[in-house]
């Protein structure tokens, strides 16, 4: 596309205002430099836009044709300008999440933020740490938010805040008055979160001594799912506690407390370590991490 916006302000103002020197005095330009973007523009298009009558410029058929297709693009253009010249905090954002942060932290930031800012748009992709650490290196997405550290030499990293991981069950069964030692769990029926989940990590992090008689007996891909099937008998998993508190404040879900054992962990912001940061994206970073811990309390503790 060889068009220049120059030359369509141009060809517009002559129609609207057909007088070549107007034209030329508005744009701070010669008369001959006018008549040059006009025929080039027709040279273009391989068509006359106006015809030349008595040494004016007399907009054509095509020319009204052509007004009226591209009239509404430089206005657009234009409006885009004034924006983004008059406003910072505009833009879409793109943002990458792990589920538990993605589903329980920040549908409420990212509204409080569309309220705020009514010019940005926030589109959010959800993954496992390993999923979003790959869009982050490979620019797919702007700003990752994630549930374990993503060790690459791409990505640059902060933490954002903290989580706990509570032990849980469906199983009415499995609870105990008292805390529970490890070793008397480890035969139960595990439900864990598939491979590069960011829970799943941590909790083998944790008992990382005891790997060798560890043994998953169910892996599925998503938080809810882990939940769906922790009602069968000798079924308990490990995940964020905003993940289980309405289930444990309805009673569908209970916690088993284990003696010495505090699953706790990070989440973190990523972002590839050679990414532009425009103003709505750092305001975009700044409030979510100011906002977090409200947040995150908020739904660990709904009532």
């Amino acid at each position: 596309m060889r068009l220049t916006l120059r030359q369509l302000e141009l060809f517009l103002a002559l129609v609207k205002t057909p007088h070549l020197s107007q034209v030329a005095k508005d744009f701070g330009l010669t008369q001959s430099a006018v008549s040059m973007a006009i025929k080039a523009l027709e040279e273009t298009l391989g068509k006359l836009l106006f015809d030349r009558i008595h040494k004016r410029l007399v907009v054509n058929e095509n020319g009204r044709y052509f007004f009226r297709m591209v009239e509404p693009l430089v206005f657009g253009l234009r409006e885009s300008e004034a924006m983004f010249r008059d406003q910072d905090l505009v833009g879409d954002i793109k943002v990458g999440a792990s589920s538990s942060i993605a589903n329980y932290i920040l549908p409420q930031i990212i509204y409080e933020f569309a309220e705020l800012y009514e010019g940005v748009r926030v589109e959010k992709i959800t993954g496992n740490t390993i999923e979003i650490g790959k869009l982050i290196e490979d620019g797919d997405v702007d700003i990752g938010f994630v549930e374990a550290d993503y060790n690459s030499t791409e990505i640059e990293r902060e933490v954002l805040g903290l989580d706990e991981l509570y032990v849980v069950t469906g199983d009415p069964d499995l609870v105990s008055g008292e805390d529970y030692r490890m070793e008397e769990l480890l035969s139960k029926r595990w439900i864990l979160r598939e491979e590069g989940s960011g829970t799943r990590e941590v909790f083998l992090y944790h008992i990382e001594k005891y790997k060798k008689r560890f043994k998953p007996f169910l892996e599925v891909g998503h938080t809810e799912a882990v939940k769906s099937v922790l009602g069968n008998k000798g079924a308990l998993s490990c995940l964020s506690r905003i993940s289980v508190m309405n289930e444990l404040l309805s009673g569908q879900l209970f916690r088993l407390k284990i003696k010495d054992f505090k699953f706790s962990r990070s989440f973190y912001t990523i972002w590839h370590k050679d990414k532009y940061f425009s103003s709505v994206l750092q305001e975009f970073i700044y409030y979510t991490k100011e906002r977090y811990k409200a947040v995150y309390e908020h739904q660990a503790h709904p009532h």
